[in-house]
């Protein structure tokens, strides 16, 4: 089995997340600040160590602030519906995921925002400062395309936020675990990101960062564990955000990943998943009759000329190659790359995918191309 999707999710785990998991679900599993029972209590000093993790690991010194989530949608979903509560202009990227662009519709449709995309061609930062208008409140986008791989640099997002007065929430879901990111001096109003992409976490936790200028709106509401007299949730975070039973399991697995990722070091691991993009790049382009189009940080999005991504990605299935086809939930820079007809087969990479995986690949799309001309 060769897996190469891991933008969607990463696979394998490390031993050490696999290890972690299964020790909080063998020996203190309960339900964090409900009870005041030992496992109780070891459970919230657990999930504590993560929040204290994820802050280090983004040069915070804030773990109050990180709010966890099921996912990143979820994530970006509570950021973007907590922070822009009234009419207003709001610039996103011409290459925005999903879980911005339909969000940000579904405040068109509700509270009568407008939005305006900025190209991500050319100087991007001349683009953005472009689209403000005087009722311009926020810039919200990714910060790295999950088709093509392309960087939107946070310290120039958050150099126009600051100059302009404007709102900053970021979409890390791409580029965390791959590229250090530190909000001590690129600072957002919040960075939203999942567990079980690059951090090598499992399924079912996400979070979202907050600055210290808290916002006092909350998505949903329900028990908190604390202040359960008042009719409204508790104020500060993270219970402010965190109705109902967290995914303990799942967020222990998250701190096990980061642990992993700094035992080997971020920029080692940057330094790495471009080395492996380089090699996989250099062997997919070498073909006959295939378009590429980007080829960084760990993704390499492909098709061939007139064919079918998904006919392809089923092909490559048969040679027990997993890849991700289609327009990957990001119809925006499908629509830019003029890829929309066919989507394109992405190949995705992580710190754990063996170089040898590259010829493998190179054969199997070498036959499968044989087969179509």
């Amino acid at each position: 089995m060769i897996y190469l999707d891991n933008a969607a999710t990463s696979f394998p785990k490390p031993k050490s997340v696999i290890r972690e998991t299964l020790t909080c679900i063998k020996k203190y599993c309960a339900n964090s600040g409900r009870s005041s029972h030992k496992l109780a209590i070891k459970t919230n000093e657990e999930i504590y160590k993560t929040r204290e993790a994820i802050s280090n690991f983004l040069s915070l010194d804030a773990p109050e602030n990180v709010c966890f989530t099921t996912n990143a949608t979820y994530a970006l979903n509570i950021a973007i519906k907590t922070l822009i509560t009234t009419s207003c202009h709001v610039i996103i990227s011409d290459i925005e995921h999903n879980s911005v662009l339909r969000p940000i519709h579904k405040l068109k449709e509700t509270i009568n925002i407008e939005y305006s995309y900025f190209s991500t061609d050319g100087d991007i930062e001349k683009n953005i400062k472009e689209q403000i208008k005087e009722n311009t409140k926020a810039i919200i986008c990714n910060l790295m395309s999950n088709v093509t791989g392309e960087e939107i640099p946070l310290e120039m997002l958050s150099e126009i936020a600051k100059k302009y007065g404007l709102i900053l929430i970021v979409d890390a879901s791409q580029i965390i675990g791959h590229k250090h990111i530190d909000l001590a001096d690129n600072p957002c109003d919040a960075l939203c990101a999942p567990g079980h992409k690059g951090l090598f976490g499992i399924q079912g936790c996400g979070f979202v960062v907050f600055n210290n200028e808290i916002s006092k709106e909350t998505l949903i509401e329900g028990g908190s564990g604390n202040e359960s007299l008042r009719i409204s949730m508790p104020p500060l975070p993270p219970e402010h955000f965190e109705a109902g039973t967290l995914p303990t399991p799942s967020i222990v697995a998250l701190r096990a990943g980061i642990d992993f990722i700094n035992s080997y070091g971020i920029k080692n691991a940057e330094t790495e998943i471009n080395r492996l993009t380089d090699i996989f790049f250099e062997r997919v382009s070498a073909l006959k009759n295939i378009e590429c189009y980007g080829a960084k940080s760990g993704i390499i999005s492909f098709r061939f000329k007139n064919r079918s991504s998904s006919y392809i990605s089923g092909r490559l299935n048969d040679f027990n190659i997993y890849t991700r086809s289609g327009l990957h939930c990001s119809p925006l820079a499908h629509k830019k790359l003029g890829t929309v007809d066919t989507g394109l087969v992405r190949i995705s990479l992580s710190l754990l995918t063996k170089e040898s995986y590259a010829d493998n690949l190179y054969v199997a799309l070498q036959a499968i191309g044989r087969s179509i001309y």
